[in-house]
């Protein structure tokens, strides 16, 4: 038989190995009404585990210790039946609770979950947003870029329009110039004529004048020589006779010097010959010039020799040297020839021009277009 002291160790044994499912199943519990019934019902075993080993252990002391031993397992049984039902009721409800719990915590989880895809959507939709306006600003600034680019061509058609227009009315004004120009060479030409014919026509009228003059002289030489005759007719003295003599002599000598004779003709063909000489040098200093100050020197020339063969040497003094004129000057030279230099002047200008902006206008075409800022 036992001693009695060990019935309380094994009930110290009992309620700790007690104790130590309790504080497992506390941690399973969540409500604090349930877990304090579920503490009671602990305690409420572990009284009944420890009163039943008390009563067991007292059971060696009689006489029927096994019979006692059932009496005492089949009443811990039924208390401990009843806790475990109570146990169960509690545990239900905890399963409940859990269960509610549980299903609100998927709820929660839903909502967050549903809120989180909202936000994701909503993220989407603003990424969206954002790229559909950044589409829409690359589209307005390809527009804008492609307008500028329409612009451009469109002005630089323009200036190739204008650049042409520009090349066109300048061969216009060179044609106006050229033409001109002719117009200008054959009113030279007209005048240089005219004066060939005027020279001609004054020396026409220098001959008539000549032999008007040598008539005269002769109707002078008859009449002298018919005063003559009759004085010496007459009763008229030596002194009358020395007298008409000498008129006679001194009417020779005047026929002599106004008729040109033998000199006369050969001074004038002499002439003659020199003033062909001049204008054949004139013209071949004419065709070798190129230029408008050649041209205008040479047409001086000519000027000056036909006045010093024609206008200046007159015809009744050909057997005469013939004395040339200085070279004239540009105070000496017709309006029109001034006016004709003037204008071969701007005319060669305007040509110059108009080769320089053709030069540019070839190097700007020449150059590619400007790429867009």
């Amino acid at each position: 038989m036992k001693r009695p002291g060990t019935s309380w160790l094994a009930v110290a044994f009992a309620l700790a190995v007690a104790v130590m499912p309790l504080r497992a199943r506390s941690a399973d519990i969540s409500d604090p009404q349930l877990q304090a019934q579920m503490d009671l019902l602990d305690l409420q075993r572990i009284a009944v585990n420890a009163e039943h080993n008390i009563l067991d252990t007292a059971c060696y002391r009689r006489f029927a210790v096994n019979s006692c031993r059932s009496d005492v397992a089949r009443a811990r049984r039924g208390a401990l039946a009843i806790i475990k039902k109570q146990e169960l009721v509690i545990a239900e409800q905890q399963r409940l609770l859990l269960a509610q719990e549980q299903d609100r915590a998927d709820q929660l989880r839903r909502e967050v979950a549903a809120e989180q895809e909202l936000e994701r959507q909503q993220r989407l939709l603003e990424r969206v947003q954002r790229e559909e306006q950044r589409l829409e600003r690359n589209q307005a600034r390809d527009e804008q870029e492609l307008e500028r680019q329409a612009r451009l061509l469109e002005r630089v058609q323009h200036e190739e329009q204008r650049l042409e227009r520009n090349q066109a009315r300048d061969e216009q004004e060179l044609e106006r110039q050229a033409r001109l120009l002719e117009r200008v060479q054959r009113e030279q030409e007209r005048q240089e004529r005219l004066q060939d014919r005027a020279a001609q026509e004054q020396e026409a009228l220098e001959r008539a004048a000549a032999q008007v003059e040598k008539a005269r002289a002769l109707e002078d030489k008859q009449a002298q020589h018919a005063a003559v005759s009759a004085s010496a007719a007459g009763t008229a003295g030596l002194q009358e006779k020395v007298r008409a003599l000498a008129d006679k002599r001194a009417a020779h000598a005047a026929v002599a010097a106004t008729a040109p004779g033998t000199a006369g003709l050969d001074a004038k063909q002499r002439a003659l010959q020199e003033k062909r000489a001049a204008h054949a040098a004139v013209a071949a200093s004419a065709g070798a010039a190129s230029g408008p100050q050649e041209r205008e020197r040479a047409l001086n020339e000519k000027r000056a020799a036909h006045r010093a063969a024609v206008v200046v040497m007159p015809l009744k003094a050909a057997s005469k040297p013939v004395a040339r004129d200085p070279e004239p000057t540009q105070a000496d030279v017709p309006g029109k020839e001034a006016v004709y230099a003037r204008k071969q002047q701007e005319l060669e200008a305007r040509i110059a021009e108009r080769e320089r902006r053709l030069r540019e206008a070839k190097g700007s075409q020449a150059e590619p277009l400007p790429v867009s800022p």
